[in-house]
């Protein structure tokens, strides 16, 4: 089953200068990273950044996380709409980026690889993995 890889997982990749170390032994994936957790790790590519840290981070993503990047397409988005207002009827909210990555995974029944707590509220709907470290 492909798995999609967070934000929080990527961050931790460039903080340690090694990604596949992150990746679950016991997964095969394939894995990929959705348009939108894409976007949220080039918002920390900009200004007001350490220039340093944002070479080495841009590095990272046009070198290998790039060709992993998987469109978000209309199915995606049209679960985004029904994940919010789920969540807006029971008086709810999540981040934007984190609701977009929760509905493409939701919209394609994939796996969904993440260090932080951000999708537990999602865990009875989507399979959450979290990185060997």
């Amino acid at each position: 089953m492909p798995v999609a890889i967070d934000t929080s997982v990527l961050i931790s990749a460039e903080r340690l200068g090694d990604f596949d170390a992150l990746l679950p032994e016991d997964e095969e994936g394939p894995y990929y990273i959705p348009a939108l957790a894409a976007s949220e790790f080039l918002v920390g590519t900009h200004p007001p950044v350490r220039q340093d840290l944002r070479r080495r981070a841009l590095q990272l993503y046009q070198h290998r996380f790039r060709a992993l990047v998987s469109s978000f397409g209309e199915s995606d988005a049209a679960q985004l709409a029904i994940l919010i207002s789920e969540l807006k009827a029971k008086g709810q909210q999540m981040k934007f980026f984190d609701a977009a990555i929760a509905a493409t995974v939701l919209a394609r029944g994939d796996k969904l690889l993440v260090l932080d707590g951000d999708f537990d509220r999602l865990k009875d709907r989507i399979q959450l993995l979290r990185p060997r470290l």
